[in-house]
């Protein structure tokens, strides 16, 4: 579980631009920086970017108008924008239009810390389920999309790997090798983790008051098999933009 999380500087200010890029280096991550959001559009058709940190006044082509394109090829990727105008109209669209997050210039740098941190954290996950081949598939799926993703097949082998990798996202089957699937959640929040918790079975009715009471208390979604792996990816999604915001405040 070591992979890095890679990061998309556009900015037209090249001091700016490789300021943060030695920063994010420094930090641990894996940065480019690149001037024009039409340099921007051309890499991430070759590379994937878990975050993009975008100037939204730039010449020739404009920072929404750059998000717009991004959204369409790489919609899972976070798009924090960056400007030095506190009211502008473009601010206005890069919010309507998608952004995680407006920051201003000059950026707090204690505050892209704090999201950095928290990325690298939401880049890790844990699937529970005691189908090998179930696991392996889904591990393969997510993979691609840069997470350091564990398996268990068992509750006290989820217990384990969770205490071993302290995991940010737990995917975790209803029914786990002849037990309950909730004991590795119940143990893990005794142990105060705030872990996000995707709940998952083919036994959506036999389960259905503990997953009710699972979503009402700590528990973020529930997803019925047989799924689209690519729905799992969109709830991942989610969760990791609202706790990318919370961050970003």
């Amino acid at each position: 579980m070591n992979k890095k999380i890679s990061i998309l500087i556009v900015d037209d200010d090249a001091d700016l631009g490789d300021s943060l890029s030695d920063i994010l280096e420094a930090k641990g991550c894996r940065s480019k920086f690149v001037t024009s959001g039409k340099e921007a559009l051309s890499i991430i058709k070759e590379e994937q970017f878990d975050a993009i940190f975008l100037d939204i006044k730039m010449p020739e082509m404009n920072g929404v108008e750059t998000l717009n394109c991004i959204k369409k090829s790489s919609p899972l990727t976070s798009v924090v924008m960056i400007t030095a105008y506190a009211e502008d109209k473009l601010v206005e669209e890069a919010m309507i239009e998608g952004a995680l997050k407006i920051l201003k210039k000059p950026l707090d740098l204690n505050k892209i810390m704090s999201f950095i941190e928290k990325l690298q954290r939401l880049k890790t996950l844990l699937i529970g389920d005691d189908n090998k081949e179930f696991c392996d598939t889904l591990r393969q799926y997510i993979d691609k999309h840069s997470y350091n993703v564990s398996t268990a097949h068992s509750v006290t082998d989820g217990i384990e790997k969770y205490d071993k990798y302290q995991t940010e996202f737990l995917l975790i089957d209803m029914k786990l090798n002849g037990n309950n699937g909730l004991e590795i959640v119940n143990a893990i929040r005794e142990a105060g983790s705030k872990s996000s918790v995707i709940l998952m079975s083919g036994y959506a009715d036999e389960y259905k008051s503990l997953i009710d009471d699972a979503i009402k208390n700590d528990v973020d979604h529930f997803i019925a098999k047989p799924f689209q792996i690519s729905n799992v990816i969109e709830m991942i999604g989610d969760v990791t933009r609202k706790r990318l915001q919370e961050v970003l405040k």
